[in-house]
Order: structure tokens, then sequence, then C-alpha cells
């Protein structure tokens, strides 16, 4: 609906399924070499059904500026879950009953000359609803498997046709579950990784572009963490690319 010429109000209900992978559905062991253990399939797994419902207020104030808030809610039928299966941290998979996210997201973008600036922040809670053949599972009231409380983007670009289109863009997302605890085993998150990525691009001729992109520049830790115990750390590292397109 058109509030004013510059001014919409959005609302929006979707229906959609997410079914398993074939390695989750699988009746066999395979080996992570990640985080050193064995995960098994479970053929058993249902398909996830999702209900979502989103009312979005938009505001255009000048060309390719926007200022928007959005509130929305899912419910889930069956959600996935990987779940620890014994002391020595393996897992497998299966449906919890359902579940609810209920969360907010603010979001701008801004030119000023030159310069063009963007975010967003999304503060969100989920509740997963357990069956009575999931008891065994430690935390009774916890979010939803993978399910981040938060997410932070913010970017800043300069475009000069005469010198180069450069943006420099970060991320953060709140501490999620990656396993969910069984038979007295805490729940296993991965804690939240600031990333800084820089991008940039300049046209050398009519048809080719060169492009630049460096991944990772904080070269944060990743760490697992299971109760006030680290399970796994690793450092992903900065990593550089630098190509050449061409359109002809």
């Amino acid at each position: 609906y058109a509030l004013t010429p510059t001014q919409n109000l959005r609302a929006a209900y979707s229906y959609t399924l997410a079914r398993p992978k074939f390695r989750e559905l699988a009746p066999f062991l395979f080996y992570d070499y990640i985080r050193r253990r064995e995960i098994s399939g479970n053929p058993n797994l249902a398909t996830t059904h999702l209900h979502n419902a989103d009312l979005r207020w938009e505001w255009f104030p000048n060309e390719g500026e926007v200022i928007a808030a959005s509130a929305f809610y899912k419910h889930f039928v069956d959600p996935l879950e990987q779940v620890l299966s014994n002391s020595n941290s393996d897992a497998t998979f299966r449906n919890a009953k359902g579940g609810d996210l209920a969360g907010g997201e603010i979001e701008a973008r801004k030119a000023i000359g030159k310069f063009r600036l963007a975010g967003n922040v999304s503060i969100m809670r989920s509740r997963v609803q357990l069956s009575s053949d999931e008891m065994l599972l430690t935390s009774k009231n916890r979010p939803l498997f993978g399910q981040s409380p938060f997410v932070v983007n913010a970017s800043i670009g300069y475009v000069d046709p005469k010198i180069a289109d450069i943006n420099l863009l970060y991320n953060v997302v709140g501490a999620r579950i990656v396993d969910v605890g069984i038979e007295g085993l805490p729940d296993t998150y991965e804690q939240p990784v600031h990333r800084v990525d820089l991008v940039a691009a300049r046209m050398i001729a009519n048809d080719l572009r060169l492009k630049l992109g460096v991944s990772n520049l904080l070269n944060q830790s990743v760490r697992i963490t299971q109760g006030a115990l680290t399970t796994n750390a690793y450092d992903p590292g900065v990593s550089i690319t630098l190509g050449l397109d061409w359109t002809p």
C-alpha cells in the first residue's frame, strides 16, 4: 500500500518447505575432518514446513536511498536439528516438534556525494518445541538450531569511474547452536566472528574490468564452545583474489 509517493507499507505471507539433504537422510556414518568426529544420517527425517509472515514500512527519500523497518514471524513444523549422539561429540540429525521465531529489522542506504553508506540490524528471538520422545535433549528451553539472536551488516563504498568502485563490508552474527546437547551434554555454540571484507573494481578498458577482493581482514578466530569449554578453534586466514572480467 502506497502511504505517500515515497513511502510504502508491505505485508506478506508465504508457506514453504525445507527438505533434508542427502547426507542427513543417508543411513551411514561419515567422518567430519574439521571437528574430528563421526556424523550419521537419519532416514526417518521429516520435511520441515514453514509459515512466514512479515510487515515492512519503507521510505525512499532520494534515488538509491531507503530507510525501512520490518517485523517478521516464522512458525516451523518438524524443524531439522543436528544433535550430539554420544560423549565423543559424534552427531546425528532429528526433527524437533516445532519452533517459533519473531524479530525485527532496521535497514538504511544513503548516498553522500561519491560515497555510499548502507547497513541493517536484525534482532530475533526463537524457541524450539520438543515432543515427549525428545526429553533426552539437555536444553528444554533454547533457541532453534542454527538461529542467531542478531545479525549486523554495514558497508561504506566509494564510486568514481575515473578511480575505482571500492566497498568495505562488515558483518557479525550472534552466537548460534551448531550441535544440540543430549543426556547432560551442553549445547554447542559457534561464537560471533567480526568479519571485514574489501572489494574493489576498476574499468581498465571498454570491455575489461579489474577486480580485487580481500576477505576476513581482521583474521578473527572461529571458536566453537560447549558450556565453558572451547571444543574447536581455528584461524580461517585472510584470502586475496585478483580477477579480470572481459565483456566483449
